[in-house]
This record gives structure tokens, C-alpha cells and sequence, in this order.
């Protein structure tokens, strides 16, 4: 018999990283064919996810309106232990670790062993009061955790203090690898993220203001939606930055705009791994990232296939840019030198790594 196996999400139908990772997951172990695969959600806002899923993988909800964390989950508890129950799950995985605190006691004394799949930094979590609460008690508690860089893995073990049961597994990459003669790059530079404060917009402000004006043939492009977008729509009126710095929202077709792209920007006060920056490495569009604990480190190698920035130093990274802009030979070197070491993050390989634990648990 098929071991049934579900993954818990605030919203699948949003189109976050968090769910686009989770659906790759889903989608590849699908394939396999080991596993009865669901999805179950606190509630879903659209009709159906941004990320489309296989067929045969169901999704369900526990409600019809958003919850956030506080009183209004312990309800849910009983709704997702009946569930887990009635579905007779054997493994439930929490996309967000704040998932966790609905899930452990939801499982206690079921067969449901609980994963806990952490999509950001431990510094992250530790800094939101509700999420340091939680991180406290899933580490204690949950059979399984999963965290997205090295970096990670040891803060885990040494400064909170789990030893056991606990693994570093990337993101995967679902794009084709390019070929040079395929690539059609212009002169763009890209952001993919939300548009939220600790996706650090006041430095993408400041910096493309700066490249803007001194580059009138260069575009930067957004991609994304938050709660910063109206901010960002006033900056580029007063700026005149019209048809210069474009914002447009959620798109499905990221791989068409990072072929076009010819550099990849990130100014996020946080990252875990970055799985755009990935999806950029990929695509052989080298990348400019602020040197934040954790994620850009383990995929920027500096100076040789992009650029890490000292954190928040806004003139550093204009500096960055610059020199990607002016030396066209530069850039295609750092590109080529991005599509090294990427059978890191293939599908296949990190679906195997998922199957381990599975197996294990």
C-alpha cells in the first residue's frame, strides 16, 4: 500500500517561492508513484494554485478564511487531527514553520509523523517574537526537520540545539539548463521577491535610482507583489521613472524575463537559500546580492561568478552593478561561471534526498 503523504500550507494557490517549491516537490514525487500525495490548506483564496499541480495530487482546506497565528488556530488543531485521521496520513509536511504548531499536537498520538520544512533564516525566525515561540517548540518536538543551507543546519544544532533528525536540503530548480547560443539577454536588470519591507525596497530604491540615471538605455524589472508595491509606484513618479523601472507583479513565465536579463539583483535585508537567485544561476544571468547571513554566501561565489556586497552598502552595490553594466566580457564570464556546480539543485537529486527521509521516517 502507498504511504499517503501531505503537504501543509497557509494558501497553496499563492504564489509565493514557499509554494513553488512545494509544489516542484510534490509534483516530482508524484512521478515516482511511491506515494498517495495531497495537499491541505488553511484555507485557499483562488480557484485553483499559481503553481499548477498534478492531477492526481488533491488539496483540501480547513477553513474558508484566513487565519492568522494566535486564539484563532486552536480550532484548527481539531479540524487538521480529524483530517489526518479520515485521510489516514502517514507523514504531514509544514511548508511554514508556523504550520508546526498546529500539526504537532494535531498528530500527537497518531501514526502522522510531522516534518517541519523551514524556509527561512534561523536569525529570521528568531527575530519575530511568534515565530521564535514556535521555532522554540518545533525543534523540541517535530520528528523531522528540514532547513535550506549549511549555514542553517549548524545554527540548528548549536545554538538551538537539535542533533538528530534534522537535514539541509536545497531548493530545487525546475528550469531547463540554457545553452549559451540560446540565451537572448538585453539590457535588464531583474528582481524577483515580494515586495515587502524585509525584501530590503528601500535599498532597491536607492540603487536603482542611481543606475537609472546614469544608464538611460537600461531597464530594471520587478517581479512581485506586497504590501510595498504602492510605495514603490509613488517612488517611480516622482523619479520619473516611468517605463524605467518596471513593477510587473506576479507572473508565471519568470524564465522568459531571466533569459532576457543580463543581471540579477537582490537587496534583501533576509534570505534563506533564494531560490530565484537559483533560478538566476541557472538561466546564466550572474547575480548582486547583499553578503546577508546564510543564503547569498552559499551560492554567490565572490568575484567569480557575482557579486557579495557588504549588507545595506548601497554605493558598493551601485559600484557592483556598474562594472557588470560597462563590461559586457565580465558579464558573460560570471555567467558561465553561474551555471557551474547547479546539479546541486536538481529536481532529481534533491527529490532522492526528500525520499531518504520519507523512507526513514
Amino acid at each position: 500500500m502507498k504511504k499517503k503523504l501531505c503537504f501543509f500550507s497557509g494558501d497553496i494557490t499563492r504564489s509565493g517561492g514557499t509554494e513553488r517549491v512545494a509544489v516542484q516537490l510534490a509534483n516530482a514525487l508524484q512521478e515516482d508513484g511511491t506515494y498517495d500525495i495531497c495537499f491541505v490548506s488553511l484555507t485557499e483564496q483562488q480557484e485553483k494554485p499559481f503553481y499548477p499541480l498534478k492531477s492526481e495530487i488533491n488539496r483540501y482546506r480547513l477553513g474558508r478564511k484566513w487565519i492568522n497565528p494566535g486564539p484563532g488556530y486552536l480550532p484548527v488543531i481539531g479540524k487538521l487531527r480529524r483530517f489526518l485521521k479520515e485521510q489516514q496520513i502517514d507523514i504531514i509536511i509544514d511548508i511554514d514553520i508556523v504550520l508546526d504548531v498546529l500539526s504537532i499536537p494535531a498528530a500527537k498520538r497518531l501514526k502522522t509523523k510531522v516534518v517541519s520544512w523551514e524556509h527561512f533564516t534561523a536569525d529570521f525566525e528568531l527575530s519575530v517574537l511568534y515565530r521564535k515561540m514556535i521555532l522554540k517548540y518545533s525543534v523540541k518536538r517535530s520528528d523531522y526537520m528540514v532547513v535550506l543551507t549549511d549555514g542553517d543546519l549548524e545554527e540548528y544544532r548549536n545554538r538551538l540545539g537539535r542533533k538528530n533528525a534534522i537535514r539541509r536540503i536545497y531548493n530545487p530548480v525546475a528550469y531547463q539548463w540554457k545553452k549559451e547560443t540560446e540565451l537572448e539577454q538585453k539590457k535588464i536588470i531583474l528582481t524577483v521577491g515580494r515586495l515587502v519591507p524585509e525584501k530590503g525596497i528601500e535599498y532597491l530604491k536607492k540603487v536603482s535610482v542611481k543606475i537609472l540615471e546614469r544608464y538611460s538605455e537600461w531597464q530594471w524589472v520587478v517581479l512581485g507583489e506586497g504590501v510595498e508595491r504602492e510605495n514603490l509606484e509613488q517612488f517611480i513618479i516622482e523619479n520619473n521613472l516611468q517605463n524605467r523601472l518596471v513593477l510587473k507583479g506576479n507572473v508565471e513565465n519568470v524564465d522568459e524575463y531571466l533569459q532576457q536579463a543580463s543581471i540579477f539583483v537582490i537587496t534583501s535585508k533576509y534570505e534563506g537559500l533564494g531560490l530565484s537567485m537559483l533560478e538566476a544561476r541557472a538561466m546564466k544571468v550572474p547575480c548582486v546580492s547583499f553578503d546577508v547571513k546564510m543564503g547569498p554566501r552559499e551560492l554567490i561565489h565572490n568575484g567569480i561568478d557575482g557579486y557579495l556586497v557588504t549588507p545595506f552598502d548601497c554605493e558598493d552595490m551601485i559600484k557592483k552593478i556598474e562594472t557588470l553594466i560597462n563590461d559586457p566580457k565580465l558579464r558573460k564570464q560570471f555567467a558561465e561561471k553561474a551555471f557551474l556546480h547547479m546539479n546541486e539543485f536538481r529536481v532529481q537529486k534533491i527529490k532522492e534526498q526528500w525520499k531518504e527521509i520519507l523512507e526513514w521516517l
